[in-house]
């Protein structure tokens, strides 16, 4: 009886919203939920599946991207599938139907149109025997004798913690020794459960493919280019507000550029020089809106851009010449290309009083040229153009601060979890 009061209780409340928002697709999504869900996972939860221990569970921020589909690429690539069953957690297991093999499976994540996971994803993590994810699984709400959560998470940078993060692991991958500490005070966690092995997607920067080394030359002939910028900014204006840094207010919401007149400026340099400048959203930046103007070398991308072309970001990332960015972990990872790195700072004074540093001294860990102004900015371009690295001696220290540097990060993951193919 109370059951069913609970049921009736929750119908009421999603007719509500329904009459709120007038969401007819979600309301579905939650009643379909209700009924065919719900239930389902609070019995999983008296009564766990049995773990099955050469399962092996995936998740990423972004479905099927970053490290863990660099650790699970190898994985296919040196026949692990034959052992273990590979089994990722996605909005549209459809979508993935050519990257089907011998035990890989795709199983649909979220309830379409909520925020709701379904009962068959529960099932999955609670019968795994490791879980591999990039963000936070605390929605599976519990861990079982012999079954491993690692955190293999989405990068290291210089910013502080702002808010307090409840991620629950029983290990999370940092990029070297440094960075031990200042995730655990992030996280709030045990030393030992922070591993400085690198990340599993450091191979896909260091060694490329094919698919991403075609859609860079495309772009470069487009742009009638001979060399290739990649500016990835931190995001300051996320659709969350309690992610929002109001430490950056132009035109553009991005770096340097304040507005028409300098986005056109560094535009017809880059044009002159004959350099390609790529522009990649952070995934949590509200869209760039650059209007009508027309560009011929500023080309402005993002993630939907890559799965396009069916390539992985780090792949991309090693066909460019340079890298531009600022607070961001991917200047972090950059350092092992050991190309010129700019860093746009227009904005640290206010950056260093709204959120701080995760270092004492964060310029010091910022390894290339420091920009402040357009100037600056055209004197980078201008060194790339003409093979100008000021700053390698500089890379070089910093390097062995923050990395622990291997010849195969997907394989020492794998190695320290003993996990085999034999």
């Amino acid at each position: 009886m109370g059951n069913i009061k609970k049921k009736l209780k929750k119908f009421k409340e999603l007719v509500v919203n329904l009459k709120k928002d007038g969401d007819w697709k979600a309301f579905w999504g939650n009643m379909s939920f209700q009924i065919y869900d719900n239930g389902k996972i609070n019995r999983l939860k008296k009564k766990p599946p049995k773990l099955v221990m050469d399962r092996i569970v995936f998740e990423t921020g972004n479905d099927f991207t970053d490290n863990g589909r660099a650790l699970f690429d190898y994985m296919i690539e040196k026949g692990y599938n034959e052992k273990y069953e590979l089994v990722w957690l996605v909005h549209e297991p459809d979508k993935y139907k050519k990257y089907k093999a011998k035990n890989v499976t795709f199983v649909k994540s979220f309830k379409t149109h909520t925020q709701l996971r379904t009962a068959k994803s529960h099932k999955y993590a609670q019968s795994a025997h490791y879980i591999f994810y990039t963000t936070a699984v605390n929605w599976v709400k519990m861990s079982r004798a012999n079954q491993v959560f690692i955190d293999l998470w989405h990068g290291c940078g210089y910013k502080a913690n702002k808010l307090e993060r409840k991620v629950f692991f029983d290990y999370c991958l940092v990029p070297g020794d440094i960075f031990v500490e200042t995730k655990r005070e992030f996280f709030h966690c045990a030393t030992r459960k922070l591993l400085p092995l690198g990340y599993p997607r450091y191979d896909q920067m260091l060694r490329g493919s094919e698919r991403a080394k075609q859609y860079v030359e495309r772009l470069l002939k487009e742009a009638s280019a001979n060399k290739f910028i990649l500016w990835m900014p931190t995001f300051r204006h996320s659709e969350s507000e309690r992610l929002n840094e109001e430490t950056l207010n132009n035109e553009f919401n991005i770096p340097i550029i304040d507005d028409k007149e300098k986005l056109l400026e560094l535009d017809a340099y880059c044009r002159a020089l004959g350099v390609l400048l790529v522009i990649k959203r952070h995934y949590l930046q509200v869209q760039y809106d650059f209007g009508d103007n027309k560009l011929t070398n500023i080309v402005y991308i993002e993630d939907a851009d890559l799965e396009k072309e069916d390539v992985q970001l780090y792949e991309f990332i090693h066909y460019s010449d340079a890298l531009v960015s600022d607070y961001s972990s991917v200047a972090i990872d950059y350092i092992l290309m050991d190309k010129p790195i700019g860093f746009t700072l227009e904005d640290f004074e206010a950056y260093s009083v709204a959120r701080g540093w995760v270092f004492d001294e964060p310029l010091e860990y910022m390894p290339g040229s420091h920009i402040y102004n357009m100037d600056e900015m055209k004197q980078f371009v201008k060194d790339i153009k003409e093979g100008e690295d000021k700053h390698k001696a500089k890379r070089d220290t910093v390097r062995e601060k923050t990395h622990n540097v291997s010849e195969n990060y997907c394989q020492r993951v794998l190695d320290y979890f003993n996990i085999t193919v034999d």
